[in-house]
C-alpha cells in the first residue's frame, strides 16, 4: 500500500509494474500538495482515515495473472496512404505513445529492414530487459519499432542497442531519471570508428540538428519513445519533471572527436578502460547546458587558466540532487566539452587531462558562505550526512574527487567556446557499453546502402 502526494498515483503504479507487480497502484489516498506548506490544514487525513484503514487491511489487486505479453499489432486505415499515416498519428497521440511530433509507421517491412543492422534475434532482451519505472520489456524488436517511428536506419541499431544496455544498467538509475521532478534527460557519448560510419556528429553543431549527420536525432528520439511507451515517462502522468526540456525530444546523442584529442590525452572510452579504437557508448543524465563564450583557444598557460575559470564558475552551483544522493562519491557531475583546438591549446601549454580536472575541481568549490546562503539548514544537514567529505565551515566541491569530472573533446574545430553540461539526477556512476556490430558482410552491405541513399560520408 502506498500513500503519495497529489498527482503521483501513476508514478506509483509505474513503480509497482516495474517491480513485477500488477500495474495498479494500491495508493488509497493522495495527499493534497498544499498539505506540504507550513501551517496547512491536515484535516483531510482524519476525513479519509476509513479509506486508509481499508487500504491497509482489505485492498487486493484486480489483476491475478503474472507474466509478460506482447500487445496485438495495430491496424489503422484511411482512404489513402497520407490519411492512414495521419490517422495513425492521432491514435498514438490519444494513447500517449508519442512525443507529440509526427511519426512514421513502424510497419513489419520497415522493422524487418532495421533488424538487418544486428545479428541478435528480435526477441533478445537488451541489457536488464526492462525500461523502468513502468518495466516495459526491451527486446531488439521493441527497439527496432521505436527506431522505425523516427525514420531511423539499420546502421543505427547497434548503437541504439548499446545505449539501452547502458541505460538499463542499475547503476544508471533509469527509474529515478524517468520519474523525477527534475527536468533531466539522458546523454549518450559515442567513441570508435562506428560513429563516423553511421554519420554521428562530433563536430560543428554536434548537440543539435544536422542533415549531414542525422544519426543522433533518430537514435535519441527512439530512446525517448522507449522511455515514454515502455518506461511510462509521460509528462504529468509518469514523469513529474516540472519544466521538461527541449532536449527531451531527441535527448543528446553525439560522438567524441577522437582525431581532435591531444597527444597524451585519452578519449572518454580509453578513460573508461576500453582499448583505443573500441566502439563504445557512455551514458549519463543531464539537466541543462551552458555555452561558455570566449573560451576555447589558449595561446599561453595563463590564458588557458582563465578559460578554465569560466568553466569552473558555472560548475560551482550543482543541482541539489547531486549533493543529496550517494552518487556524489562516484558519479560524474557533468560533461565539460572542449573544442579540438581548445583542448590542443591547453595540452600545448602543459595542461594534462588530470591537471585540467584538478583545476576545475578546486576552482569550482562553493565557499561555505554561499552554501549557507543558497541552501536550507535541512538541505545542508542531509548533504553532509549523505556525501562523505562535505563539512561545515569548509568549501564544498562539486564531487568527491577530481577524477569524477568528465572531459569530452567535441564541437567545431577552431574553438572560441567551451560547453558545460550539468548533471541532474545522477547515475551512481557513468555507465559504458561496447557496441556490437553484425557480421562484416552484413555491416558492409548496410553501410553501402547508406552511401547510396545519403551520398558519401562528409569528411571521408
Amino acid at each position: 500500500m502506498v500513500f503519495t502526494r497529489e498527482g503521483f498515483t501513476q508514478v506509483a503504479s509505474n513503480a509497482f509494474a516495474g517491480l513485477g507487480f500488477p500495474a495498479e497502484s494500491p495508493s488509497i489516498y493522495e495527499f493534497p500538495n498544499v498539505m506540504f506548506l507550513p501551517g496547512s490544514d491536515l484535516t483531510p487525513i482524519n476525513e479519509n482515515i476509513d479509506k486508509i484503514i481499508s487500504g491497509l487491511t482489505k485492498w487486493e489487486p484486480k489483476t491475478k495473472e503474472t507474466g509478460s505479453f506482447a500487445p496485438p499489432k495495430l491496424t489503422v486505415t484511411g482512404k489513402d496512404y497520407a490519411e492512414t499515416v495521419a490517422n495513425m498519428n492521432l491514435v498514438f497521440l490519444k494513447n500517449l505513445w508519442s512525443d507529440g511530433l509526427p511519426i512514421l509507421p513502424a510497419t513489419e517491412e520497415r522493422v524487418n529492414s532495421l533488424l538487418r543492422g544486428t545479428d541478435l534475434s528480435p526477441d533478445t532482451l537488451v541489457g536488464e530487459g526492462k525500461i523502468l519505472p513502468r518495466g516495459g520489456i526491451a527486446t531488439v524488436e521493441t527497439l527496432a519499432v521505436s527506431l522505425a517511428m523516427t525514420g531511423g536506419r539499420p546502421e543505427y541499431m547497434p548503437l541504439l542497442i548499446a545505449a539501452i544496455e547502458a541505460m538499463t544498467d542499475p547503476r544508471f538509475v533509469l527509474q529515478g531519471m524517468n520519474a523525477t521532478t527534475c527536468s533531466c534527460f539522458p546523454v549518450v557519448v559515442v567513441n570508435g570508428p562506428v560513429a563516423k560510419e553511421i554519420r554521428l556528429n562530433s563536430g560543428y553543431g554536434c548537440l543539435g540538428p544536422s542533415s549531414q549527420f542525422p544519426a543522433g536525432a533518430s537514435i535519441g528520439r527512439a530512446i525517448r519513445f522507449l522511455m515514454v511507451a515502455a518506461g511510462g515517462s509521460i509528462p504529468g502522468v509518469g514523469s513529474m519533471a516540472i519544466h521538461g526540456s527541449p532536449a527531451r525530444y531527441t535527448n543528446v546523442v553525439f560522438a567524441e572527436d577522437e582525431n581532435g584529442v591531444p597527444e597524451g590525452w585519452k578519449s572518454l572510452a580509453e578513460e573508461r578502460g576500453f582499448p583505443k579504437g573500441s566502439n563504445v557508448v557512455t551514458a549519463d543524465t543531464n539537466m541543462g547546458t551552458v555555452n561558455l563564450s570566449g573560451g576555447g583557444t589558449s595561446t599561453t598557460y595563463e590564458e588557458g587558466m582563465k578559460n578554465l575559470y569560466k568553466v569552473a564558475y558555472n560548475m560551482r552551483n550543482p543541482s541539489s540532487n547531486y549533493w543529496n544522493v550517494n552518487p556524489w562519491a562516484k558519479g560524474s557531475p557533468g560533461f565539460v566539452l572542449l573544442p579540438p583546438l581548445g583542448a590542443q591549446g591547453l595540452a600545448e601549454f602543459g595542461w594534462s587531462q588530470d591537471k585540467v580536472k584538478s583545476f576545475l575541481w578546486e576552482a569550482s568549490k562553493m565557499p561555505w558562505s554561499e552554501v549557507v546562503e543558497s541552501r536550507s539548514p535541512l538541505e545542508i544537514e542531509k548533504s553532509i550526512s549523505v556525501c562523505e567529505g562535505l563539512k561545515e565551515n569548509e568549501p564544498w566541491p562539486i564531487t568527491s574527487r577530481p577524477e569524477n569530472i568528465t572531459l569530452v573533446v567535441a564541437g567545431g574545430y577552431q574553438g572560441g567556446h567551451f560547453y558545460w553540461m550539468q548533471n541532474a539526477w545522477p547515475a551512481q556512476e557513468l555507465v559504458s557499453a561496447e557496441i556490437q556490430l553484425p557480421a562484416k558482410a552484413k555491416w558492409d552491405a548496410v553501410l553501402k546502402e547508406a552511401e547510396t541513399d545519403l551520398g558519401p560520408i562528409p569528411g571521408m
